[in-house]
């Protein structure tokens, strides 16, 4: 079915009532391992250790401990790795604001999935991109983006609150979400783009735009797949 018609359902059933627990335990997650990060005595053997290096991951190359013993585990080890509280505070903002509506779409088992396939398939392009590449990559950015796609197949037309700068004042509108989203992920595509053409994969920033827009096709296609059917409502 529509992933459309499956999210104008899942507004109306009982199950929207359901607290969102994965979203929240996601972000209990990272603020607890941001919080190991900061306190660790060497932070950047830290975040090296289970960042996601390019290099690392295509020629085999185990780092000392804590580093996971096999270096495709840090596909995942580096979603929970933020380079800085700005950059954590951003993903997890995201990932509250639309996060739990997903979550209700696809059930907590579903969102899991989503969540973690839309992260670790971004890693996977990126790799592609860069596979000499030493830039330690980290953060929940591919994930959260895999997130932004579903949420925008699912729910196009819902009316979001936005902050759109004029000049040096700050505007509140409500706007579509595909509208926000759409301007985002075409901000990722050319600015990604533009700063891959120009610096290839040396430059921190070209792979992860590449990642976030990885990420975001990735939620678009899986949301077809991992939306609940609606329940039958009973006849009154």
């Amino acid at each position: 079915m529509n992933p459309i018609e499956l999210a104008r359902n899942a507004k109306t059933r009982q199950k929207k009532h359901i607290f969102p627990i994965v979203v929240y335990a996601i972000l209990w997650l990272n603020i607890a391992t941001f919080a190991l990060e900061v306190l660790a005595p060497n932070s950047l053997i830290f975040i090296r250790s289970f960042a996601a290096i390019p290099f690392n991951l295509t020629h085999n190359i185990v780092l000392p401990l804590p580093s996971p013993p096999i270096p495709a585990l840090t596909i995942i080890t580096s979603m929970f790795i933020h380079a800085s509280s700005w950059h954590l505070f951003f993903n997890m903002l995201f990932l509250l604001v639309f996060g739990p509506t997903v979550e209700r779409v696809c059930g907590h088992r579903r969102f899991i999935v989503l969540y973690l396939l839309s992260g670790i398939l971004s890693e996977v392009v990126l790799l592609a991109f860069g596979i000499n590449s030493i830039v330690a990559e980290m953060g929940a950015s591919g994930a959260v983006a895999g997130i932004l796609g579903a949420y925008v197949i699912s729910f196009p037309h819902t009316k979001i609150n936005a902050i759109v700068p004029v000049g040096c004042l700050p505007i509140f509108l409500r706007l579509p979400a595909i509208f926000v989203i759409g301007i985002w992920i075409l901000v990722e595509i050319l600015y990604g783009t533009g700063v891959f053409i120009e610096h290839g994969a040396n430059q921190p920033s070209s792979l992860s735009h590449i990642a976030h827009i990885a990420g975001f096709c990735v939620g678009i296609v899986l949301i077809r797949f991992l939306s609940k059917p609606p329940q039958t409502q009973p006849s009154l």
